[in-house]
C-alpha cells in the first residue's frame, strides 16, 4: 500500500512534521489492517495507539499556532473537535464489529484524506509566519 506522508506536507517545524508523518503512518496501517482483514485485537492496538498520539500532537500544534500568532489557530482547534468525534465513530464501529471495508472506506475518507487536506488547508499557513521568525544565518 502507497505511503500517504509525501515532504509537500512539511510545515517546517520539525517536531509538527515528524509528528504528522507518524500519524499518516499510523492512519495507513490502520486502513491496511481493515482491509487485510487483521485480527479485531491489531486493530484495537493501533487505534490506541492513534487515539493517544492525535491528543498530544493536537496540543502542540495548537500551541504553535498560539505562538506564531496564526490567523487560522480557531479554525485549527474547531477542526481538531471534528477529527477526534471522526476518529470516536470509528472507534465505536470497530467496537460494535461493523463490516471493515465499510470502516476501511470511513478511514480513507473521514481520518486520511481530512487529514492530508488539513494540513494543506490550514496547518500549512504555519508555514510562512516560521519562514518569517527563522533567525538569519552570520
Amino acid at each position: 500500500m502507497p505511503r500517504t506522508w509525501t515532504d509537500s506536507l512539511e510545515i517546517g517545524i520539525p517536531l509538527l512534521d515528524i509528528q504528522h508523518q507518524q500519524l499518516l503512518d499510523e492512519m495507513d496501517r490502520l486502513l491496511e489492517g481493515l482491509k487485510t482483514k487483521k485480527s479485531n485485537r491489531e486493530i484495537k492496538s493501533i487505534l490506541k495507539m492513534l487515539d493517544g498520539y492525535v491528543a498530544v500532537h493536537f496540543q502542540y500544534e495548537e500551541g504553535c499556532m498560539n505562538n506564531y500568532q496564526c490567523p487560522v489557530a480557531c479554525d485549527n482547534k474547531n477542526a481538531h473537535q471534528s477529527f477526534v468525534q471522526m476518529l470516536t465513530q470509528i472507534k465505536s464501529d470497530i467496537e460494535m464489529n461493523r463490516n471493515f471495508d465499510l470502516v476501511a472506506d470511513q478511514v480513507q475518507r473521514n481520518l486520511l484524506d481530512w487529514f492530508v487536506n488539513h494540513i494543506r488547508r490550514i496547518d500549512k499557513q504555519l508555514e510562512p509566519l516560521v519562514q518569517a521568525n527563522k533567525p538569519m544565518a552570520s
